[in-house]
């Protein structure tokens, strides 16, 4: 995300995990600002000693050749930063939010750590976890801020705070797309000019978006061509943006340019999913949607098969073409990408991965410097190192920024000899491309950031403290009929009497405490406002 809740997927996206209390040490003092002679002297001061830090990675875990990668990174890092050792733990990103509750309940000394979306990442700052590094970064990383654009260290922020640095990457939100198998356009059963058209017009959950798709569906069940049906999963979880909190999906509506028309409002009572639910059971009972799909351990088995589904939903990044043939190379027949919205959007769920200072660290000032390397031009090759490993044994170099990973694609799994998850260890505008990725593709997600919609909401970290029991009731009724964004229970249109089925869902989540939840939103939304004036 989360954002992308793609890269999503992710984009999208985001399950919060249960926050912790690290125990805190003094405040770091707020030193004036320095010169950048000040800082070069500072610097050679502070290296002066042998420190090692401390560094908590997530990603795919220890591998084969990490202690190999990890030795050849301190070797480089001593030319850069003096006296400087890094240890490193690397933990599985479906391990990470225990692992961080066991470090944090032992008060475990550590330097660096990778904060995000597996964690509630406002409450560790509320709770002491992190150091606050505005004062940190002016004498020790003034760099990050000439390098990473200011409003990506506001993501940042909580309180108006630094309290972690963000991974420079695609920060916009899953645009959502339709994918549909070429021949089914070649065939005239759906017309994609028109299909975009629609959805620009009037978005990707509406009744004429909806009239274009059922065309098209119709169309291939007269013709005997429906394989595995329609894949209603990813549409859901894209199709709103401007998510509070994720627990659950209460959403900012309104016109981003007028502050007072900004309204919290929990998604699961709009109009849109009402109309959402209706037109799944619409589909469900005419035979569109398969029948078995709420007994499906994965609802989503079909999609990217030559006899699967016949429309899936994903996001996109670059151009249609790009994408079309990135989907069409992945899934090894001819894809058609058609785009469900023409503008992408930089939404308020904007803290998806950091890298923070533990309080526990007794090197706050050298963590911070090895911080400024891992975010800017100067440390290039050495992040390279630690997210990509050693040139000939887990990549091949094609260019000067282009590679081609060996035993993988895209990023690093547990079982590849070496690869690390580049979001998570720093700025990714410093990153090789690899042959996952489309042709520019730094530079694609760049311009897509400068032309995204930025939301009012960006750096605004509710505080759910006085909600917190009230969420976990709401999000135990979400649950139970709504399912989750791959398992969908309601808006798999398989649900008999899916209206009375709703009203029952929107009663008890009345009494679970839904519209206290989003009257205390509302009441942190309107101050936060008032501070962006």
């Amino acid at each position: 995300m989360k954002t992308l809740k793609s890269v999503f997927s992710k984009t999208i996206i985001l399950s919060m995990a249960t926050a912790l209390i690290l125990s805190a040490c003094g405040k770091t003092e707020s030193p004036k600002p320095s010169t950048s002679t000040d800082v070069k002297a500072t610097a050679t001061t502070e290296t002066a000693k042998p420190v090692t830090l401390k560094f908590v990675t997530m990603g795919p875990g220890k591998q084969a050749d990490s202690q190999e990668v990890w030795d050849e990174f301190n070797k480089k890092l001593a030319t850069l930063l003096p006296n400087t050792k890094v240890e490193f733990e690397a933990v599985l990103s479906t391990e990470f939010a225990n692992k961080w509750k066991l470090m944090a309940a032992t008060s475990e000394p550590i330097d660096i750590a990778w904060t995000g979306y597996l964690l509630d990442y406002p409450g560790e700052v509320n709770k002491g976890s992190y150091v606050e590094l505005d004062a940190l970064v002016d004498k020790y990383a003034p760099e990050i801020k000439k390098e990473v654009p200011a409003w990506v260290l506001d993501r940042a922020r909580v309180n108006g705070k630094l309290y972690a640095i963000p991974g420079y990457q695609q920060a916009v939100d899953s645009r959502p797309t339709m994918r549909v198998p070429k021949e089914f356009i070649d065939k005239g059963y759906i017309d994609p000019k028109v299909a975009q058209d629609t959805f620009y017009k009037y978005g990707p959950v509406s009744k004429e978006s909806f009239a274009v798709i059922e065309g098209y569906l119709e169309k291939l069940k007269a013709n005997n061509q429906l394989r595995k049906g329609f894949s209603p999963n990813v549409l859901w979880s894209m199709y709103n943006h401007n998510f509070i909190t994720t627990l659950p999906n209460y959403i900012l509506t309104g016109d981003y340019k007028d502050p007072k028309s900004l309204k919290v409002v929990n998604q699961f009572e709009t109009d849109k999913e009402q109309l959402f639910i209706k037109t799944m059971t619409d589909w469900y009972a005419k035979g569109y949607i398969r029948k078995d799909i709420l007994s499906l351990q994965n609802q989503r088995q079909d999609e990217g098969k030559p006899d699967g589904n016949i429309a899936w939903f994903h996001s996109m990044i670059g151009s249609i073409e790009d994408q079309s043939k990135a989907e069409s190379t992945r899934w090894g027949f001819p894809v058609q990408v058609i785009p469900m919205e023409e503008k992408y959007v930089i939404s308020a769920l904007s803290d998806a991965t950091n890298l923070a200072i533990s309080r526990t660290s007794k090197n706050p000032e050298r963590a911070m410097q090895l911080l400024n390397l891992l975010n800017t031009a100067k440390g290039k090759d050495l992040y390279n190192l630690l997210v990509w490993g050693i040139e000939g044994k887990h990549y091949k170099k094609i260019s000067d920024n282009k590679i081609e990973t060996i035993g993988y694609q895209g990023s690093g799994t547990a079982d590849a000899k070496y690869g690390a998850f580049k979001y998570a260890l720093g700025n990714t505008a410093n990153s090789f491309e690899t042959q996952a990725d489309p042709t520019n593709f730094t530079q694609i997600w760049k311009d897509t950031n400068a032309g995204a919609v930025v939301s009012p909401l960006l750096g605004f970290k509710p505080n759910l403290d006085p909600i917190k029991t009230d969420l976990a009731q709401v999000q135990a009724v979400v649950k139970e009929y709504a399912g989750a964004p791959s398992a969908l229970i309601l808006e798999s249109g398989a649900v008999p009497d899916s209206d009375a089925k709703y009203k029952e869902f929107m009663d008890k989540m009345k009494k679970a405490g839904s519209d206290k939840v989003t009257a205390e939103l509302q009441k942190q939304v309107d101050e936060f406002l008032k501070t962006k004036k």
